[in-house]
């Protein structure tokens, strides 16, 4: 497999307009969005890097950024995956992200995975794993660079079942012992190669991706 050099991981993005998303979450939360890159016809772009720096700026920021990133121009799909800020109350979100973080510092990332999972602690209303390790991926970087924590999504988990054998659901949920297990294996899988590790999750969601020719049923809340 051919891994992306780490230039073009962090320009890994996605044209999306702001004012898909400035309406449904709150100005705090989502008035950053306004100062991405602007391209043509209102359109900006959202990377990698974007997402990477996000908790800088705040953990929900994280979140929306995670979603704004994750559904890319799919204006259609806005709606429905808005409906995690619409739903939950902004200081249980807040609260919720504060545990998740306090939990990647001291190293438990297959914990905080779990805590975020239908029925722990830390779940949030219509968020699933495709979606909140997005924000794990965020909140558990140094700056630019990845931390332990990585993306598991569908076209991920399908790309680990074609490439490696794995008998994994490419639609999820997935258990925290499922997810400890791809972070160990792409993380192995970097050692190896001497590249970064998203480098490594983005080479698996790309293949996942040209696999199933994006005909894997949209996952929200699972």
């Amino acid at each position: 497999m051919d891994f992306p050099d780490e230039a073009t991981v962090l320009t890994h993005g996605f044209r999306f307009r702001p004012n898909w998303w400035t309406p449904r979450v709150s100005t705090e939360c989502g008035g950053f969005l306004a100062e991405l890159p602007a391209l043509d016809r209102g359109y900006h772009r959202i990377n990698r890097a974007d997402l990477l720096g996000a908790p800088t700026v705040g953990l929900p920021q994280a979140l929306v950024g995670g979603y704004v990133w994750g559904t890319g121009s799919s204006a259609f799909l806005v709606g429905r995956r808005a409906r995690v800020f619409r739903d939950n109350e902004e200081t249980r979100i807040a609260n919720c992200l504060q545990s998740v973080s306090g939990q990647l510092r001291r190293g438990n990332t297959a914990d905080a995975y779990e805590s975020m999972l239908r029925g722990r602690a830390n779940n949030l209303k219509h968020l699933g794993p495709s979606f909140f390790t997005k924000f794990l991926y965020a909140a558990d970087a140094d700056g630019a660079q990845p931390g332990r924590a990585l993306i598991l999504d569908q076209f991920v988990a399908v790309a680990l079942k074609d490439l490696d054998g794995w008998d994994i659901s490419c639609t999820g949920p997935w258990g925290p012992a499922t997810y400890e297990r791809w972070i160990e294996h792409a993380h192995g899988i970097a050692a190896g190669a001497g590249v970064r590790a998203d480098a490594v999750e983005m080479a698996y969601f790309n293949h996942g991706r040209g696999l199933t020719g994006h005909r894997v049923r949209p996952v929200d809340s699972v």
